[in-house]
């Protein structure tokens, strides 16, 4: 782990971990040659074997050597190795949850708010409370990841997970072929609101029609509405209308004194539709924005080939300047809003401990290892030195080998699922300062004035399938401008009235007052 990124993290990273970095206590090494030193646990009596259940895609066709390499370095370092249950993410998504049914042993898995859905099993009591066990396990995690991560992954005041600390939050944004826009004469910079892109695509369909060539605008809309007007999502379900006002964004004034509030009511999404609506009748869009919207192979093909000039994402550091390597131009980012952090950021990942484990203490010390010791990170992202990769320097890897290679057997370049991808040398497909724009990125982060809360779904799961059922019928028309919000937004909001969305917002209110109560 990059001694920069974790002195300088500001009020995400502890002084503690810092502290623990220039000392040298994390156990960090650069081979396995040192492996085992100062400690007594790795002796061959001693060792524990853990099971671990993960999902990723793909499955590396080199992933049992490079866990063969890992049992190496971990039955000296801390006595533990690791019987590597892995499989893909459809494949996991279907079985982890029954394997956990039936009782199968496991001592970690990987859990989630979209697999093996982490609230739930909690409510099972399928996975252990490690609220206590991880200081004393997993000190350096513990100390690392910032507070405000552990608080969003705590159910009813205790830790059943250990999240994978990446990017605070999430950033909605413009990525755009900065090429096209410096020859359109295009200043991006000026780019702060959605309205502020009308002029844009307009240059844009003008300059390349004129030029015989009729480039897209922009496509991804359908991911855009929370983006232009970000709010805090209190079901976790950002579809859902349930919403809380960020305050630092200044939006939905028209809901002041609600707690929680329908967004498909407000003034902002009226706007948004609007906005979108007109751009479609340009013709800014391209053909069907709805379909468009949802070929995401198709659209990066034409971002690449320079037919599509941008497109709505969701930003991390380092993607536009891994995108130009790979689109054969250059790629710029605008953002539309700062990363907002909320409880749904920090269950996209994390893993557990299984109640029934015998060994948490071993499990909790692998799971530091993940996330501390920088030849266990490269080892699981990278694979092995001089078989999957060369060395670039001291902390960057080529997974090409010099441009030998297209498939190497082994790569996870990012690797989030594993833990936090800060213990990694990293790949040359990231610039050398990726660290530092992890740390900006996070220092800017705002944390959602309900950081922590979760909602129990239970009570209104009737009303909660049909109104998903009505968004879906209306929603993506209507966020990629495909039909005139005057017109469509009141039928929505009628729809969505007749199948409960104000029972929904009331049991969210219920369920928030109580959670304020009692922090």
């Amino acid at each position: 782990m990059k001694k920069a990124f974790k002195k300088a993290a500001g009020i995400f990273l502890a002084a503690a971990m810092t502290t623990c970095m220039l000392t040298g206590c994390t156990g960090t090494t650069d081979s396995p040659s040192s492996a085992g030193e100062g400690t007594s646990s790795g002796s061959s009596e001693e060792i524990t074997t853990l099971t671990w259940y993960m999902s990723i895609n793909p499955v590396a066709a080199d992933t049992e050597k490079v866990i063969e390499k890992l049992n190496e370095y971990t039955r000296e370092k801390i006595g533990v190795e690791i019987d590597y249950k892995i499989m893909a993410n459809p494949d996991y998504k279907e079985k982890m949850p029954n394997l956990i049914n039936a009782g199968e042993y496991f001592d970690i898995c990987f859990t989630s708010n979209w697999t093996t859905d982490y609230l739930q099993f909690v409510g099972k009591d399928a996975f252990m409370d490690i609220t206590e066990l991880l200081p004393e396990h997993a000190k350096e995690t513990y100390d690392f990841i910032p507070e405000a991560m552990w608080n969003a992954v705590k159910v009813n005041g205790s830790i059943y997970g250990v999240p994978s600390y990446k990017e605070m939050g999430w950033q909605g944004g413009i990525v755009y072929n900065s090429d096209m826009a410096e020859e359109y004469g295009i200043d991006m910079s000026t780019v702060k609101t959605l309205a502020d892109y009308t002029d844009v695509l307009k240059t844009v369909a003008e300059k390349s029609r004129a030029a015989g060539e009729d480039v897209i605008g922009v496509s991804g809309l359908t991911n855009a509405w929370e983006m232009a007007a970000p709010y805090e999502s209190l079901t976790g379900t950002p579809s859902l209308p349930a919403a809380g006002a960020v305050p630092e964004f200044g939006n939905f004034k028209d809901m002041e004194g609600q707690a929680v509030f329908n967004q498909y009511a407000s003034e902002e999404y009226m706007n948004y539709c609007t906005t979108v609506y007109g751009w479609n009748q340009a013709g800014y869009l391209g053909g069907d924005p709805v379909n468009y919207d949802s070929d995401t192979a198709n659209r990066d093909n034409d971002f690449n080939n320079g037919s599509l000039f941008s497109y709505f994402i969701q930003y991390a550091p380092g993607t536009a300047e891994s995108m130009t390597a790979s689109s054969g131009h250059g790629v710029g980012f605008a953002a539309l809003m700062d990363p907002l952090f909320e409880t749904r950021s920090a269950m996209g990942g994390l893993l557990a401990i299984s109640s029934a484990s015998e060994h948490p203490d071993k499990a909790l010390e692998f799971i530091n290892l993940l996330n501390t010791d920088e030849y266990v990170g490269t080892l699981i992202r990278h694979g092995i030195e001089g078989e999957h990769y060369t060395a670039v320097g001291d902390n960057q890897v080529d997974k090409t080998m010099g441009g030998t290679l297209t498939d190497n057997g082994y790569d996870y370049t990012y690797g989030w699922q594993f833990g936090t991808p800060f213990n990694q040398k990293w790949d040359i497909s990231y610039p050398d300062n990726i660290e530092e724009l992890f740390q900006q990125y996070n220092d800017s982060a705002i944390i959602s004035p309900n950081n922590g809360f979760t909602f129990d779904t239970v009570p209104v799961e009737t009303q909660v399938a049909a109104i998903t059922n009505v968004i879906a019928e209306y929603g993506p028309s209507l966020e990629t401008g495909s039909v005139d919000p005057a017109e469509y937004i009141p039928r929505f909001l009628d729809a969505l009235n007749a199948n409960g969305a104000q029972d929904l917002i009331s049991e969210v209110s219920n369920q928030l007052n109580e959670f304020n109560e009692n922090k």
